[in-house]
């Protein structure tokens, strides 16, 4: 037994090595005002933020502690991060929920609201929240996320230890759970992104290996279709003319080894660090990476399948600092616009399609408003053609009479000192109490949908702070640490086959609910294998 299990924890670990790590940054936009960046400092495990009050369409990035979260419940370092924002009325201002892992990687949700310099504050108390509990995460799990809106809340998709795609969900009725699987496939590749333009037909993407990408589209709020390209899978079912679904064993989801393949990914060997999601106008997907040769690269939804696209010239998409970077990107579909942020030349850059495939010239981040215009230098030394001697004895002359002047000079400066330290200090007042008056907060964007800025009120959280515990049925239950089970692993997170979908069941039946501080009450916790019914994922 000892030997298995020592066989067994080699394997795991020697997998974890191959894994390629999900990228540290992230990005969304609010309708108005320039997109929202975060990312993980390497050296220090900060996450820095851009100002969350940036006009036009270019943060700005200070990338210092003077624009850094403030987590109690700190991240580990190369975690992944997954964020949305939106404009909560209530308080006029910015808000945004990030994600993130622990060092015991469970996912963590904080949330802050945008203060009127700019700053990210938290906006509650507490503000971070363990949401993981009970269901365990891939260390290296990438992470992404999506608003459906006020009532349907928000879903995190995450690796499991089995390496399928997972769901977490959140409703403002029922709080945090388990949403099943999108995928049972597994995947070698950690980087996930997410998007929709229609709540009921949410995509979500990933590499599946060192040839292909993997789709899953929700269909109808009921299941999850699979696809891959540039290969195709082989249909399933008793007839084998089904597409396979998140109900599809991975045993089951296998490559067609007949479907000729004319395409290959440019640039793609399986070991990229991020890949982006976005849509156009008319909900047609894009999807992009930085490939092995450095470049970023396109790939574009069309007449039912997938094509690479052309790449734009290095003006507008300049090389990234290294093969398979770490990159973020968001996007408004309504305008066509998206943005793509990545590190090139040792600065944080931006790509910016402006229209559909418009592609304006990358601009690099700025760490400060600096439309201040700098003072222009004159050093104009021209010769006047007067002698040595000349000038030594205007220059004594000068002397002289400055030092004349100066010591007038000096009685007045003397009594006005006070008077003017005290001017200054008036108008430093009345400077920061007139910036206070004029901040006008962002008008809301769109909240219906289809729509990628969907408003979403705060989370109705229960107490919770950093209590190891979790959401059943709109209460947190705290729960005892866990242990890692290594001796059962495989028979503690094996799958179990999913029933046939059943009725749709949209809402829990009716019930009080209490919400209590922790250790005040006693529930019985979930099984760490539990998962839900087909018919309750989404």
């Amino acid at each position: 037994m000892a030997s298995h299990l020592t066989l067994f924890t080699l394997l795991h670990v020697w997998s974890c090595l191959f894994e390629h790590a999900a990228a540290s940054l992230a990005a969304w936009t609010y309708g108005v005002g320039a997109p929202q960046l975060i990312t993980q400092d390497a050296a220090t495990g900060k996450i820095f933020h851009s100002l969350c009050n940036s006009n036009g369409t270019t943060p700005i990035f200070p990338a210092n502690d003077t624009a850094s979260l403030s987590l109690t419940l700190p991240p580990k370092n190369g975690t992944s991060l997954a964020g949305i924002g939106y404009f909560d009325s209530g308080t006029g201002a910015n808000t945004a929920s990030i994600w993130y892992l622990n060092e015991n990687n469970q996912i963590i949700n904080a949330l802050f609201k945008c203060d009127w310099t700019g700053h990210f504050v938290p906006a509650s108390t507490p503000n971070q929240w363990i949401v993981s509990s009970g269901h365990p995460v891939f260390p290296p799990s990438g992470l992404a996320a999506v608003n459906l809106g006020p009532d349907a809340g928000y879903r995190v998709y995450f690796h499991d230890p089995h390496k399928a795609t997972s769901i977490l969900r959140y409703t403002t009725a029922d709080g945090w759970d388990i949403g099943g699987n999108a995928s049972q496939d597994i995947v070698n590749m950690m980087p996930i992104s997410a998007g929709f333009t229609d709540t009921q037909r949410i995509t979500i993407v990933c590499g599946r290996g060192p040839s292909n990408i993997e789709v899953s589209t929700l269909q109808n709020n009921e299941t999850w279709a699979i696809s891959t390209f540039p290969q195709v899978l082989n249909k399933v079912g008793p007839s084998h003319d089904l597409i396979p679904t998140n109900n599809t064993h991975r045993a089951n989801i296998t490559f067609n080894a007949t479907a000729g393949q004319t395409w290959a990914l440019e640039g793609w060997d399986g070991s990229a660090n991020g890949i982006g999601l976005t849509f156009n106008d008319d909900s047609t997907r894009n999807i992009f990476y930085i490939g092995n040769d450095s470049l970023l690269h396109h790939v574009s939804e069309s007449n039912g399948g997938w094509q690479q696209s052309p790449s734009q010239d290095i003006q507008a998409w300049p090389p990234a600092d290294g093969p398979n970077a770490q990159f973020a990107t968001t996007y408004d579909f309504n305008h066509n616009q998206v943005w793509i942020y990545y590190h090139s030349n040792g600065r944080l850059v931006q790509a910016y399609q402006s229209g559909k495939d418009k592609w304006e010239p990358s601009s690099r981040l700025a760490t400060y408003n600096d439309t201040v215009i700098p003072e222009s230098d004159s050093d104009s030394d021209s010769d006047s053609g007067l002698s040595t001697g000349a000038k030594a004895g205007i220059g004594v002359g000068v002397g002289v009479g400055a030092l004349a002047l100066l010591s007038l000079a000096a009685f007045f400066f003397v009594c006005r000192k006070q008077g003017k330290e005290d001017e200054k200090r008036a108008e430093a007042e009345a400077a920061t109490a007139a910036a206070a008056s004029s901040y006008q907060p962002p008008s809301q964007p769109p909240s219906q949908p289809p729509s990628s800025f969907t408003g979403s009120p705060t989370p109705t959280y229960a107490a919770g702070g950093g209590v190891q515990g979790q959401w059943m049925n709109g209460q947190w239950v705290q729960v005892a640490p866990q242990m890692k089970p290594e001796a059962q692993w495989q028979e503690q997170y094996s799958y179990v086959p999913t029933p046939a979908p059943q009725p749709i069941v949209h809402e829990m039946p009716s019930q009080q609910i209490t919400h209590e501080m922790p250790g005040e009450t006693t529930l019985q916790e979930l099984p760490a294998n539990h998962y839900e019914p087909a018919e309750r994922r989404s």
